[in-house]
């Protein structure tokens, strides 16, 4: 009867698995159903810069298409796969591009399709991509290699993105979202121009300002940034006392001063109707000419400026500018000062930039500013204020005027270090309040040409005034002027002007961003992380500063000698010349040991700082190197024992559970 129960007891324990295995099978059946249907839009993006999430801007965008846009992605895939081990490592960023595009055709409401092509060799698909302009790498005689996209709408535009490139990784969504926007938006665009500088001048043959300069006449030429804006866009000259601005798209403001009321009217009046301006101000505009010969210095901008600023919530601090030790570039002031680290250049690196990841700077490792300005903000109803660039949070401003501005050493005692970064360039986005709330009132001028053409004609500009933005609009305001002028942007070679850093770029970059919609301004760039070593910086820096100190320390006793020796001069005569060459002699000998103790000291200092860089690497490259199998063999021996514990506790358990079952079967033996 026992022996019966004991078999019931298992068939009900097979019955059991078996109902166990299929509702195993069946539950992975629904949640595999469940996840490509009902939640095949669901993700949750855990990277963080969220890589694989797109921005608010681009949703905005998509959600405004009104008409369908084909995309083509052509990618060489079998051909990857069969080239070098590099080129199969495409394949990961492939992925990404297809991804992200695949969200983008989610959220167009079905606007946006998208056919993803492998491009065979001599098919009309490969024919496709060439005639698109797709940039193509030749990898034999017949196999080509294409990574690059197509958008098209209906009335035949197309624009193409030529190459994916893994290393612009962080700017991918910015340049999908504007290849969307630019084939809704063909038309080349209207840039405006007005400086208080003469940044665009008549264009003249080179002959003629050849014979000018042979004259001795002096040739006054467009900035090169001015030049090659007119590569991109429509650029129009805006005088600075014009009394309306319309036809632009975008307007650029180069060194704001002295400005006439009217004008001033015009650049609110065209903010408020929907423009976009781009600001240059600076506290200290190296490039205004004009004014250097008289000792004075240019500033930007002036009170009146200052007005429309106010509105915007931009405040731009006078004769303050922005430094960072760590930042500071090597130059000199003029040819008969040594070179030698100036707090008044700047030499931002991605370090100014990485932490507000915006498209403006995407990319943007070496840009040259001159005296930059400080930027703060206030709070203004309905507009956004977002940092561009700023200083290291070890940078600091510091107010300097007068002859401090031509004193390094003054600079840098006047500098200590911060703890804040330092903002030079801020973006302000949404709906702006007038200036001008009364309006402006009728100059003289306006009133005598007004009364030559009818005598009962009046301006009424009061009327006509906007007192609110009736639209969003943007401004885009930097702290310096000098950064996008020839002498600091660009470089004389043998083929002529070339780019010397990123300034032009950023420049360039800069319209770029006015000139799209609002919304496309606000794709930020990801994926770019960048750490600073900190440490490294600091040894690099006191190792330079003790350098500077040696050297300073070197010329001084070399130029006391000289004095000595001069002094000796004019006490020489007949009767003790002798004696006199003598003491030089001795003098010199003196002063050649002790530049001798001073060089060695400075070959030390030189060495030290080398070293303790040097023994950071290699502690952490010890650390690279044995870390990993330390963590191995340590987590070995932790399993090991563990291991071990857990074998002995089980091994007691059976023995325990043995022990139980002979006493119970002793006892079942006692019974019968």
């Amino acid at each position: 009867m026992g022996i019966k129960l004991v078999k019931g007891g298992m068939m009900d324990k097979h019955k059991e698995n078996y109902i166990k295995v299929i509702l195993g099978l069946f539950s992975m059946t629904l949640m595999i159903y469940i996840g490509s249907t009902v939640l095949k839009k669901a993700r949750v993006d855990f990277t963080e810069e969220s890589l694989y999430t797109l921005s608010q801007g681009t949703k905005s965008i998509l959600s405004k298409l009104d008409s369908p846009i084909k995309l083509k992605l052509y990618y060489s895939k079998t051909a990857a796969n069969k080239g070098t081990e590099g080129l199969r490592a495409f394949n990961n960023h492939y992925l990404y591009v297809q991804e992200l595009l695949r969200q983008y055709v989610e959220n167009s409401r079905n606007n946006l399709s998208l056919d993803i092509i492998d491009p065979r060799p001599d098919t009309p698909e490969e024919e496709d991509a060439t005639a698109f302009g797709l940039r193509k790498f030749n990898l034999t005689e017949t196999e080509r290699y294409f990574f690059g996209l197509v958008a098209e709408n209906e009335s035949g535009t197309e624009k193409i993105i030529e190459f994916f490139d893994p290393n612009q990784k962080d700017k991918l969504e910015y340049e999908l979202t504007k290849l969307v926007y630019t084939v809704l938006n063909p038309q080349k665009k209207n840039i405006g121009v007005i400086s208080s500088l003469e940044v665009m001048t008549e264009n003249l043959n080179p002959y003629m300002t050849q014979i000018m300069r042979m004259q001795g006449k002096s040739v006054n030429e467009s900035w090169m940034v001015t030049k090659m804006l007119g590569e991109f866009y429509n650029v129009k000259k805006i005088e600075k006392d014009t009394k309306v601005i319309s036809g632009v798209d975008s307007l650029v403001i180069i060194h704001p001063k002295d400005f006439s009321e009217e004008t001033l009217f015009a650049i609110d009046q065209y903010l408020l109707k929907g423009g976009k301006l781009l600001v240059f101000t600076d506290p200290l505009a190296v490039s205004d000419r004009s004014t250097g010969m008289h000792g004075r210095i240019s500033t930007s901008p002036d009170s009146g400026f200052k007005k429309l600023m106010d509105k915007w919530g931009i405040i731009s601090k006078p004769n303050t500018f922005a430094g960072d030790k760590y930042l500071s570039g090597v130059g000199q002031f003029n040819p008969n000062m040594p070179a030698g680290r100036l707090l008044a250049l700047l030499n931002c690196n991605e370090n100014c930039t990485n932490e507000y990841k915006d498209n403006i700077t995407s990319g943007i490792n070496n840009s040259t500013f001159v005296y930059p300005g400080v930027l703060k903000t206030k709070s203004v109803e309905s507009v956004k204020h977002t940092p561009i660039m700023s200083t290291t949070r070890k940078g600091n401003s510091y107010t300097a005027q007068g002859y401090e501005l031509n004193n390094p050493q003054a600079l840098w005692n006047k500098f200590s270090e911060g703890s804040e970064p330092v903002v030079i360039a801020y973006r302000a986005v949404g709906k702006y309040k007038t200036a001008f709330p009364d309006g402006i009132k009728e100059t003289e001028d306006l009133k005598k040409e007004k009364k030559k053409e009818n005598k009962n004609e009046k301006i009424e500009i009061i009327k006509e005034s906007i007192k609110e933005s009736i639209k969003e609009s943007a401004v885009i305001v930097f702290s310096d002027v000098d950064f996008i002028n020839d002498q600091f942007a660009f470089k004389k070679s043998f083929l002529g002007a070339a780019v010397a850093n990123d300034n032009s770029t950023l420049f360039l970059n800069s319209v770029e961003a006015l000139t799209g919609d609002v919304d496309l301004m606000s794709v930020r760039s990801k994926g770019r992380i960048n750490r600073s070593f900190d440490v490294i910086n600091n040894i690099e820096f006191e190792a330079e500063k003790r350098t500077a100190d040696k050297v300073k320390e070197i010329n001084s006793s070399i130029a006391r000698f000289q004095g000595e020796l001069n002094q000796l001069g004019r006490k020489a005569n007949e009767g003790n010349i002798g004696l006199i060459q003598n003491e030089g002699i001795r003098k010199k000998k003196e002063l050649a040991k002790k530049i001798a103790i001073l060089k060695k000291d400075l070959r030390s200092v030189k060495r030290e700082g080398r070293e303790r860089i040097e023994g950071i690497g290699k502690f952490f490259q010890y650390l690279n190197t044995l870390l990993v199998p330390i963590l191995v063999i340590g987590f070995g021996v932790y399993y090991n024992r563990k291991r071990n514990h857990l074998m002995q506790g089980r091994r007691i358990a059976k023995k325990h559970d043995k022990n139980i079952k002979s006493q119970s079967n002793q006892i079942k033996e006692m019974n019968i």
